[in-house]
């Protein structure tokens, strides 16, 4: 049986769902107001595989995904930049979806829209006021959280805690600092829709509980999202939820979010005011640098509580690893996927297939790990064992082994047909711009030693134009990619080539050659001819 750890009610407890052989998810989407983050789509990838096991242990599953296509955030994107609020959310929402359909979250049944929920969202809050748990201010409609005794039970806050540490004016026409919008009337210019409050649009809070409600009815099994959302998004989802139909989701799960080097990286960080840093967390940039399937091995390579590492290295260590067990698959990975009618089906053909002992021993591994609160960090590891005993047995057994390792994969949306290619093409890249930027790192240096700042400022300079940021520091200098790694290459080697030409235009034939052989290290020939200098890649 599936266990689930409940962050309402902070242990594991068994999956039992509302309805006998369905479940019903909803998990938080993004407000596309701007380029989508690779934070917005952690959530999709990771409620994917827990939609795709659910569906393997033979659930019938209704994903849904919403969509906030109204909110201050794309309000203030419009006025700013002259064009529609519609334009900017229809534009940021298809970018969303392509970076999903990228990363192969195949199971989302639902991407409701706020927009199309606004009359139901009226006769939520009218209901709420009819009950008196919400009340009519002077700029809007608040629910009152005084009427809550439970408020805060998700995250263990307290109401006494919410005053001492509030900044809101009690003048402000609020009965308590922690009461939240549900409608929010209309500034002059802004879009807005008629209520009998006035003219306005509904608050962040009153749109999920109202979409869920349209989707999956008024108790469904589980709702997920981001750390972040606990408070005060979900814990006012829940106020609002169960005053209007008395429960609202059985259990609450909650993913980690994004790190660098350890540290969480987050609209707040100061980090993300450098342009270069801030475009490396850019899902497009990601996606095509490092390949959609090293980003999804990545996420699940982890649980899906703690927060997913994305520095460098760790990127890279998943693309070597990821890659090397493309490799072991070989042509296998490229087979179309089975079709047996149903996920279940699927999986009890993978249960059925025989194997050496040890090899099902981790195939049962791999079951007990996504069993236990979707575990796919310790199921990829019985992946990795199986292909290590593959290795051990004679070729017959050892293809079995493998289809078996493959499929399970594929029961999390890994090992997907032309994933090898991708990572290769990927790791490829990466790995030929990482070592041409240690031969640019080492002029740089020589030329900083030499005093001879003009070529120094001219190498720093054309790294930035191929959005690279060079940052000193006593132990050597690294450097940060904020572009796609082929783009980036054809600038770095204009660069090395135009300091090479440079070399030979100031007689500094030694010079010359230490680019030329510092290339030929790396796998690139230099061909000179009457057009200029080519170069190539081994």
């Amino acid at each position: 049986m599936i266990q689930v750890f409940n962050t309402l009610t902070r242990q594991k407890e068994p999956f039992t769902p509302i309805r006998a052989g369905e479940a019903g998810l909803y998990v938080c989407g993004v407000t596309p107001y701007d380029d989508c983050h690779i934070g917005h789509l952690m959530g999709p990838v990771l409620f994917d595989a827990v939609s795709r096991w659910l569906l393997a242990r033979g659930l019938r599953v209704r994903f849904v995904n919403n969509i906030t296509d109204i909110d201050d955030k794309i309000i203030n994107r419009a006025k700013a930049s002259g064009e529609s609020w519609k334009a900017i959310s229809e534009r940021y929402t298809e970018q969303y979806f392509t970076c999903m359909r990228r990363l192969h979250v195949r199971t989302v049944t639902d991407h409701p829209r706020c927009t199309e929920y606004i009359p139901q969202m009226i006769a939520y809050i009218g209901d709420l006021v009819a009950k008196d748990r919400a009340y009519v201010a002077a700029d809007g409609v608040y629910y009152d959280v005084l009427k809550q005794p439970d408020y805060g039970k998700l995250t263990g806050r307290r109401l006494d805690d919410m005053i001492s540490g509030s900044r809101v004016e009690r003048d402000a026409g609020l009965r308590h600092p922690a009461d939240f919008a549900l409608w929010k009337l209309a500034k002059p210019g802004e879009p807005s829709w008629d209520s009998p409050w006035g003219g306005g649009r509904p608050g962040w809070h009153i749109e999920c509980s109202v979409m869920s409600l349209g989707t999956l009815g008024e108790t469904f099994d589980i709702h997920g999202g981001g750390d972040d959302l606990k408070f005060p998004h979900h814990e006012n989802e829940i106020a609002q939820g169960e005053a209007h139909g008395g429960s609202y989701a059985r259990c609450w799960m909650h993913n980690g979010l994004i790190q660098y080097e350890g540290v969480k990286v987050g609209k707040s960080d100061p980090r993300m005011k450098d342009p270069a840093f801030a475009q490396r967390f850019k899902a497009v940039h990601l996606i095509d640098e490092h390949g959609a399937a090293v980003l999804r091995f990545l996420v699940l390579q982890g649980h899906y509580r703690r927060p997913s590492e994305f520095a460098e290295k760790a990127i890279t260590a998943a693309r070597t690893a990821l890659a090397k067990m493309h490799r072991q698959f070989g042509e296998l990975l490229d087979e179309p996927l089975m079709d047996t009618g149903r996920e279940s089906d699927f999986l009890a053909e993978i249960a059925a297939r025989p194997a050496s002992p040890a090899v099902s021993s981790h195939r049962d591994g791999f079951f007990s790990a996504m069993d236990d609160d979707f575990g796919t960090g310790s199921a990829i590891a019985h992946l990795f064992s199986i292909l290590s005993e593959a290795r051990k047995l004679e070729p017959a057994q050892a293809r079995q082994a493998l289809i078996i390792a493959r499929d399970l994969g594929r029961s999390i949306g890994l090992f997907q047909p032309g994933d090898g290619a991708d990572t290769s093409s990927a790791e490829a890249a990466s790995s030929k711009l990482s070592a041409v930027m240690e031969l640019v790192i080492a002029l740089r240096q020589q030329a900083r030693a030499n005093r001879a700042f003009a070529t120094s400022d001219r190498i720093r300079d054309a790294l930035t134009a191929a959005g690279i940021t060079v940052k000193d520091a006593k132990d050597g200098a690294s450097w940060i990619l904020g572009g796609a790694s082929d783009q980036a290459m054809e600038r770095v080697m204009a660069l090395v080539i135009g300091l090479r030409e440079q070399a030979r235009t100031d007689k500094d034939f030694a010079a010359s050659d230490r680019i030329r052989d510092g290339l030929a290290a790396t796998g690139i020939t230099l061909n000179d001819g009457t057009s200029g200098t080519q170069w190539t890649a081994i």
